[in-house]
């Protein structure tokens, strides 16, 4: 469709939150820029936002500005459009009250969430249920709570019974909780579930979980998405720096517990925010790549004491010396999204991987590690739109949309999605230098 300065400021919107958030001053110093904006787009981004908007090439973008081309409707194309009453700052700030409402939904989502157990091996699941319709299981990341599935999940509930819960620490007995474990959750809660097969998303080392959930139990799973999936990887697979870190990490504390103290003094100092770098187009990239602000008690929660990195380095070593399974007539439809900016895993998948994926094989563009939790409309309308389609070759189709049940009409996702892509690694440290030569045997 034609696009409108309401239909502009909208991308505009969405990327000067997203960028804010990692750095207030941000546009204080930096303009935007765009190809062909609509007629009075540079007045109303000042109006609205107090930043400068250019008009350039693509050839002269940054990462962000390229964020926002992807973002809009049809810069070919534009429609004339009023300034609503109270001028662009009052739209701005109503467009902030929906996003406010919308985190506050997501928040409130864990307390209206059933409370469910489901009973194994002597092993009590705790789990929260919500919705009506096929069951969508998601499988979160050793070590991890359900926290992070909050906003993903209430947009991925219309039509839809979503479960989750806790990763799974240590058995009966208190060892670590093995794989076989993880899996046996899986199957609990789908027999408490009264179901014989669900759509699974995996995220991080949960992708690993759910595709052996998938290779182990043919049927049970009619779809699959590995979410920013982090893998064994052979030599010849593209890994991150942290994934290199953190196994040797998690290598060196199997064999000496007693390291576990000493590394965990040593990750403490990994999350520094270091300033921006001089160069424009490399200071766009590090404020796309940063972590959002705000999670770290939520995603520092498998390093919260020594006991706790002790037992995540031997569930997290099992699960990286696996390979992963060989393709098969069983597996059902699988799907991976990668982050183009992920610091966590490496972007592209490994090469073992790919005969499973079939070609399907996306990335969020300018996006991290923790996309459900930065960008859950663009995640939950890829997702949905595979769940309902499950056969469909997502590559096939760039224009697709997904519907979303609060977004009050469709929710375009495919122009922020790179389908079939070979993907660079742009990752840089996320782990100190120092881990490695305090830490390794």
């Amino acid at each position: 469709m034609p696009e409108s300065i309401e239909s502009f400021l909208s991308a505009v919107h969405r990327t000067f939150a997203e960028v804010t958030r990692r750095a207030p001053d941000y546009f204080t110093t930096q303009p935007l820029r765009a190809s062909t904006p609509p007629v009075g787009a540079v007045a109303a981004v000042a109006d609205a936002f107090g930043a400068r908007l250019l008009t350039t090439t693509a050839e002269e973008f940054t990462a962000i500005d390229e964020l926002v081309e992807r973002r809009r409707c049809d810069p070919t194309e534009s429609i004339p459009g009023g300034e609503p009453a109270g001028g662009w700052a009052r739209w701005r700030l109503d467009q902030g009250r929906r996003t406010a409402l919308r985190a506050a939904r997501a928040a409130h989502l864990a307390r209206a969430m059933d409370r469910r157990t489901a009973r194994h091996e002597g092993r009590s699941v705790h789990y929260r249920v919500c919705g009506q319709g096929p069951l969508l299981v998601l499988v979160t990341a050793l070590g991890h709570t359900d926290e992070v599935w909050y906003p993903l999940a209430e947009r991925l509930l219309h039509g839809r019974r979503v479960a989750m819960w806790d990763a799974g620490e240590r058995d009966p007995s208190g060892r670590p909780w093995t794989l076989a474990g993880q899996l046996a959750d899986v199957d609990a809660v789908l027999h408490a579930e009264g179901v014989r097969s669900c759509d699974v998303i995996g995220w991080c080392s949960g992708a690993q979980v759910a595709l052996e959930y998938a290779h182990r139990r043919p049927g049970a799973v009619r779809a699959a998405v590995l979410l920013n999936g982090s893998y064994p990887r052979a030599g010849a697979d593209a890994a991150s720096r942290y994934e290199r870190d953190l196994a040797a990490v998690c290598a060196s504390v199997v064999a000496r517990p007693e390291r576990a103290s000493r590394a965990l003094r040593m990750l403490a100092g990994a999350g520094a925010v270091l300033p921006l770098p001089a160069d424009e187009h490399l200071a766009a990239v590090e404020v796309l790549a940063r972590t959002p602000p705000g999670l770290a008690s939520v995603l520092r929660r498998p390093f919260r004491d020594a006991d706790a990195l002790v037992n995540y380095s031997h569930q997290l070593s099992e699960l990286w010396r696996r390979r992963l399974p060989g393709p098969g007539a069983s597996l059902p439809p699988l799907l991976s999204l990668a982050a183009g900016f992920d610091r966590v895993a490496a972007p592209e998948p490994p090469r073992a991987l790919l005969p499973l994926l079939a070609g399907r094989h996306g990335e969020l563009v300018g996006a991290t590690h923790y996309s459900m939790l930065d960008r859950p409309e663009v995640v939950a309308a890829v997702c949905a739109a595979f769940f309902d389609d499950p056969t469909h070759d997502p590559a096939h189709d760039p224009t697709r949309e997904a519907a979303g049940e609060a977004a009050g009409g469709p929710i375009g996702a495919p122009r922020e999605i790179v389908w079939g892509a070979p993907v660079a690694d742009v990752s840089p440290p996320a782990v100190q230098e120092s881990i490695n030569e305090g830490v390794t045997p």
